[in-house]
């Protein structure tokens, strides 16, 4: 979802499908790319690792000084990823691609709310752009296919009264209403529990100069919820930090934490090789 305030929310599980179809919680699939733009896969794991890597050296991902107007990344880069689905195997090619963007505008006047969002979808084998009107929610991947799911990205882009609620996070708390939307997804994944979808999240602010991936750990005590809020944008760089509350220290807490997670391709073959199993054929 792009949103006014300055940010572009994106959030993503951590489940992949094995081709023996076991499944695995272990892989993150949205990831910084160059300033101000953050790229997620779903399909075929190994081409989504492709096209990360692919669009982090086409816009120079490793020069921080460098900025890319959206819209014109967007515009070039369909003819990129098209070339990139055709160069993998046909067994790759069969799990399909898709991309969603996001990004902050550098070109646009910030207004007291922030610099301009954008939320763009991108599907194999074209990879024709879809671009996501502001405060509307669009997904890929298989979590789109469930009904529940399909409902709430309905509901809260389509029902004023429920976007005007979430908007209120905002309030005190930057970053707020995509954190919201967050915690919505992690309840309803763990009451619902639908089959290839993970608990456990990565929510990711995109804004103009600063990208930030935090996870949706948490600790549950009693009908209680212990949480970070917001996206921490008016908070100085610090390293990750444990859980608010620790589960060890008062009775009755349940942790909920992320497992060892992969960040590449490698790491990825070398999570699951180490489990016996195989990242080849892999899928999201």
């Amino acid at each position: 979802m792009p949103t006014l305030w300055g940010y572009s929310i994106g959030i993503s599980d951590i489940r992949v499908t094995l081709a023996d179809g076991s499944e695995c919680d272990c892989l993150q699939k949205i990831h910084p790319i160059a300033q101000w733009i953050t790229l997620g896969f779903a399909g075929s794991v190994l081409i989504g690792f492709r096209m990360i890597e692919v669009m982090r050296y086409w816009l120079h991902g490793d020069q921080p000084d460098r900025a890319w107007n959206p819209l014109e990344t967007v515009e070039l880069w369909p003819a990129i990823a098209r070339d990139v689905f055709a160069a993998a195997a046909p067994e790759e090619r069969a799990g399909q691609c898709a991309l969603l963007m996001l990004s902050a505008d550098p070109d646009t006047p910030p207004t007291e709310l922030g610099a301009r969002t954008y939320v763009h979808t991108f599907r194999s084998p074209d990879f024709v752009p879809v671009q996501v009107q502001t405060h509307k929610l669009a997904g890929i991947g298989s979590g789109t296919e469930v009904p529940a799911f399909q409902q709430y990205l309905n509901d809260v882009s389509n029902n004023h009264e429920q976007n005007f609620e979430l908007m209120k996070m905002e309030a005190g708390n930057p970053g707020g209403m995509g954190g919201v939307l967050g915690f919505s997804l992690t309840n309803m994944l763990k009451r619902t529990r639908p089959f290839g979808i993970s608990s456990h999240l990565h929510y990711c602010w995109q804004y103009l100069g600063k990208t930030i991936i935090k996870t949706n750990d948490h600790v549950t005590i009693g009908p209680w919820t212990a949480l970070e809020g917001g996206s921490g944008i008016n908070q100085p760089a610090s390293p990750p930090s444990p859980p608010p509350v620790s589960s060890q220290k008062i009775e009755g807490g349940v942790a909920f934490q992320m497992p060892q997670i992969a960040q590449s391709w490698k790491e990825l073959e070398l999570l699951l090789k180490s489990a016996g199993a195989t990242a080849n054929g892999s899928t999201t």
